[in-house]
């Protein structure tokens, strides 16, 4: 056993969440960490209970329940460090998502360089920007700071200056912050991150912390050409467990318990995220989602390279936003026959009161799945438009947050995805059933073998490798030719036509040959008018072929749209995964 495994034998991570409190229970089974157990309860940061440590016990009860281990003392207190006789924990790790979204304002020299990158630094925490400033902002000046007046944030971002440059310029945009600061009642005025040139640090400090707290973090653009935001990232996140500490007794009696920093859940993922992304194929990424019930955290990652984005949609009070700015009829385009449009949008509305609530027919579940492809759709736009989605597709996609991961059978989830994410080349989707990779990106820090051991484990699920197709075809050509070999040597061999999806039988855990005679007018990645092979390993729904080409095109006909749908959900039927 590793010096590392000696050191932390137990590990309790909590998940703390708007809808769901979560505990896991982390621990060596010959040699190795493991996911032991994993306790979800409701939340109970809101009323009537108002007290986030309530849910936290309830899942704690739950872990005991589960592996029959004493975690808590006659006191209902967590036993930490853990006992000789096994009782209790060795370490605890808190990831958080919980806190109502944060208002932001920005302020930068220049639209696009550093007000550029303050505004992608605050994409990665829950909120939204509400003023964005610059020194060439066209407003006068007395109606920049009306305006951020009026806004109200709760924290203001600034950043600017290469190091050891432009520091008039910065004076100026503090002065002005300054101004802005002392408009605000003393006991609300937003604290003040800054991220530019660091041999200002000092002045700034005296000049802000006359009138609000003042922070920094590594600067974001160190010169012209390179923007950094890793370590900014990280420092942003401080502060904002800082704030999440101050409005939540509960919360920072938890945090005085945890081992190490409390961390949001997105800048979690976004650790994992990049590290998977490092040890993968240098030219293909990882792209992770997780679903949230307030906000949608997306990690995209190329060779370490990541961006890192919190979206104000999810699953329960994002579910409002999300339909506020989405018009019915893209949602109701992917509705089976038989669903009556006015019952599907007063089921949708519903879902944003009862968000822990689980559709009872499967009338219900297709109107759901309906939702959330739409919802997908969004987020993959929204991503293209900020230029966050890797050319080339990605060579994993980790999907987490119970709305993906536990809506649906197996098959119905991959149409889901497949429908909304649109994945290019092949790909490796990939379920975080436990939702546990944020927990496993906050412990990384403190035991960095954990996290490794757990992803090589059966705690994630393989649900399918998928080779999607692009180009212009007929439908109902001759799209691909596949050939899979088999570790036993047996070849299956399979035509896919355009517009339709296929299914090869390849069990999870299963590895094959896969050689692809691809049609000249289309293209698997950047592999065209070629014959390729590659191996590829099998999931929970087989090997998949998706031939509908990207983007998917819908029939504008109800009828002609109702009856392909159909068509397509009886291609993907994990039930003949048979060879």
């Amino acid at each position: 056993m590793s010096a590392v495994n000696q050191e932390a034998l137990t590990v309790l991570a909590l998940n703390l969440g708007t809808v769901h409190t979560q505990a896991l229970l982390f621990e060596v089974v010959d040699g190795a960490y493991h996911l032991i157990a994993a306790g979800t309860t409701p939340s109970t940061i809101e009323a009537p209970l108002s007290d986030i440590t309530v849910g936290v016990f309830d899942a704690i009860c739950q872990l005991q329940t589960l592996t029959g281990r004493i975690l808590l003392d006659p006191h209902n207190n967590l036993i930490l460090p853990g006992q000789v006789g096994g009782e209790g924990v060795d370490r605890m790790f808190i990831t958080y998502s919980i806190g109502k979204q944060l208002k932001i304002a920005t302020f930068g020299l220049m639209n696009d360089v550093s007000l550029l990158s303050i505004n992608k630094l605050a994409a990665t925490v829950p909120g939204r920007v509400v003023e964005s400033i610059s020194l060439n902002d066209p407003r006068p000046l007395q109606q920049q700071i009306d305006d951020t007046v009026q806004a109200y944030p709760d924290l203001i971002l600034f950043a600017g200056g290469t190091d050891r440059g432009a520091a008039r310029s910065m004076k100026k945009m503090a002065d002005l912050i300054a101004a802005i600061l002392q408009l605000f009642p003393r006991n609300e005025r937003p604290p003040v991150v800054y991220s530019g040139n660091q041999l200002l640090i000092k002045p700034f400090k005296d000049l802000f912390g006359l009138y609000s707290q003042f922070s920094t973090t590594a600067n974001i653009r160190p010169d012209m050409d390179n923007e950094f935001l890793d370590q900014a990232t990280e420092d942003l996140a401080k502060v904002v467990t800082s704030l999440r500490t101050d409005e939540n007794d509960g919360f920072k009696r938890l945090a005085l318990l945890s081992n190490d920093s409390p961390c949001p859940s997105a800048v979690a993922l976004g650790r994992m995220t990049r590290f998977l992304s490092k040890v993968g194929d240098p030219e293909k990424g990882i792209l992770s989602i997780d679903l949230g019930a307030t906000s949608t955290t997306v990690a995209s990652a190329v060779a370490g390279d990541l961006n890192l984005h919190v979206l104000p949609v999810g699953s329960a009070q994002g579910f409002a936003t999300f339909l506020k700015s989405t018009p019915f009829s893209d949602i109701a385009q992917w509705f089976p026959t038989g669903i009556n449009p006015e019952d599907a949008l007063d089921q949708l509305w519903q879902k944003t009161l009862f968000p822990a609530s689980i559709p009872m027919t499967p009338e219900g579940l297709s109107v759901e799945l309906a939702a959330y492809r739409q919802l997908l759709r969004f987020i993959m736009r929204e991503l293209a438009a900020r230029g966050s989605l890797a050319e080339n597709g990605y060579e994993t996609i980790l999907c987490s947050g119970s709305a993906l991961t536990q809506v649906a059978a197996p098959n119905q989830l991959l149409m889901m995805l497949l429908d909304g994410l649109q994945p290019k080349g092949i790909s490796t989707i990939i379920l975080d059933s436990h939702s546990i990779l944020s927990a496993l990106g906050t412990i990384a820090r403190t035991l960095p073998l954990l996290p490794v051991q757990v992803l090589e484990s059966t705690a994630f699920i393989n649900l399918a490798t998928v080779v999607s197709t692009e180009g212009l075809l007929r439908a109902g050509a001759l799209a691909l030719h596949t050939e899979l070999q088999y570790s036993d040597g047996k070849v299956l061999e399979f035509e896919v036509k355009q517009g339709s999806i296929a299914v090869l039988p390849l069990k999870s855990g299963e590895s094959a040959i896969l050689e692809l005679h691809i049609n000249h007018s289309l293209q698997v990645e950047s592999l065209a008018l070629a014959d390729t092979r590659f191996k590829v390993k099998g999931g929970l729904c087989g090997l998949v072929i998706d031939a509908r080409g990207r983007p998917i095109k819908l029939p504008m006909n109800p009828r002609i749209r109702e009856e392909l749908l159909a068509r397509w959900n009886s291609m993907l039927n994990p039930d003949e995964l048979v060879r």
